[in-house]
């Protein structure tokens, strides 16, 4: 009996304390639902605020956890405490003490949750997206390739709002069943779209568009910094699209605009883009090709400068536990 309490003892000191700080530094949160936020996000009129965008973020986080939270006012207590448990979800905790069923759920979503997590470069990219242009129509048509959370799509439906469409219609593609089911049940919450279970680099996989033009599609599926093209179907994703669907991209807005490949720094660069169906072509294998920017409204931004600007909205003791997708 004795030895049982000496080792329990032992792991409670291996237990990391709560984080001390909150999420968000003062006056960035607000008191509002994540639906108030987004309705706000899509008045064209309302100027698209990093921390009107950050409260997205941390708010739709919350909800693909706790899906029935999108019309709840959430205090940054309880952001601050989730993040505080997604950040932990391997490691011994105070705050996931007897949370079996909750540590379960983060590790079973984490991959996802990681480019969500993120913080301060998932609302750089966010931003970019949902603050860009497009020429009114009938009906605003998006397609989210490797959707994870549902994030982008989420970005995706503010443009939209913001441009003025009435009708929205975004699909999503995801090859993890579980993060769909999870993603659609979230966004069905929010009217946001759906994601369907399927392999991007397969051409029946664009039959559910139904022919229609798209305005915009983002492109998740890129390696992080340095890691090779060929880790990530990036490419091969491109390469199928352009040649199943070229007609319905005539006019279509891309995330990312374009990426900025190497083999070095030191050697020549390579743009991949729409006017090359965003392939490369150059002397070197696509193994040995990395990216090392992405281009948003027009401009290269180094992978490791993306969100660079937001992270002062994030204490330093938040930054260096966050995920890190990009």
């Amino acid at each position: 009996m004795s030895g049982e309490i000496v080792k329990k003892a032992s792991l409670r000191l291996l237990h990391r304390p709560p984080m001390k700080d909150l999420l968000l530094k003062d006056g960035i949160f607000r008191r509002s639902s994540l639906d108030d936020d987004l309705e706000e996000a899509g008045d064209g009129s309302t100027p698209l605020s990093d921390a009107l965008v950050l409260n997205i973020l941390v708010k739709f986080f919350y909800a693909y956890i706790y899906p029935d939270s999108v019309q709840k006012e959430l205090s940054l207590e309880d952001v601050t405490l989730l993040f505080d448990q997604f950040a932990h979800r391997r490691l011994g905790s105070e705050v996931l003490d007897e949370k079996v069923e909750l540590r379960k759920i983060l590790l079973s979503y984490g991959f996802a949750l990681c480019m969500l997590g993120d913080i301060p470069r998932t609302a750089h990219i966010f931003s970019a997206i949902a603050g860009g242009r497009t020429e009114p129509g009938d009906v605003f048509r998006g397609l989210d390739i490797g959707s994870g959370t549902g994030i982008l799509m989420l970005a995706m439906f503010v443009r939209a709002g913001r441009n003025g469409f009435k009708n929205i219609s975004l699909a999503g593609i995801e090859r993890n069943r579980a993060v769909c089911e999870r993603t659609n049940e979230v966004l069905a919450g929010l009217a946001a779209g759906r994601v369907i279970v399927t392999d991007a680099k397969r051409p029946e996989a664009y039959g559910m568009l139904g022919g229609h033009k798209l305005d915009f599609v983002a492109n998740e599926t890129l390696p992080s910094m340095n890691k090779s093209l060929w880790k990530e179907d990036f490419v091969f994703i491109c390469k199928t699209m352009f040649e199943t669907i070229p007609g319905q991209l005539s006019e279509t807005g891309f995330f990312p605009e374009g990426v900025v490949v190497g083999r070095s720094p030191q050697e020549e660069m390579h743009i991949l883009s729409r006017e090359n169906k965003f392939s490369y072509a150059g002397e070197y294998p696509l193994r040995l090709m990395k990216p090392y920017a992405l281009i948003m409204d027009g401009v290269p931004v180094a992978l490791d400068a993306v969100g660079i600007e937001q992270r002062q909205y994030i204490p330093d003791s938040w930054l260096s536990v966050l995920g890190r997708r990009w």
